[in-house]
């Protein structure tokens, strides 16, 4: 599946394919309630969504180094600089 990153005072955290019959928000809590749905434990989803988590952190650094320039990378913060990477982030393995 193709995720495009997008600042969000264009489009909301909200995902275009929905994980879950209720709610559509983009966010690490309904990614962790909705895990046991791809057969993943809770276990399992922490450490993936903390794998995740650290890649998506060094994007500043891909960003620069892709040739981006400090304007370009800032107008991309909010799609990946929020509340839910740094709750990933902190979780990590146990």
């Amino acid at each position: 599946y193709d995720l495009n990153p997008v600042p969000t005072d264009i489009k909301p955290r909200v995902l275009t394919t929905a994980i879950d019959l209720d709610d559509s928000t983009a966010s690490m809590e309904l990614a962790m309630n909705v895990a046991g749905y791809f057969e993943l434990d809770p276990d399992e989803a922490r450490i993936i969504g903390t794998e995740v988590a650290r890649a998506v952190s060094r994007w500043r650094e891909e960003a620069s180094r892709c040739g981006l320039s400090r304007a370009e990378i800032d107008r991309m913060a909010s799609a990946f600089e929020h509340k839910d990477l740094r709750a990933a982030m902190s979780r990590g393995p146990e």
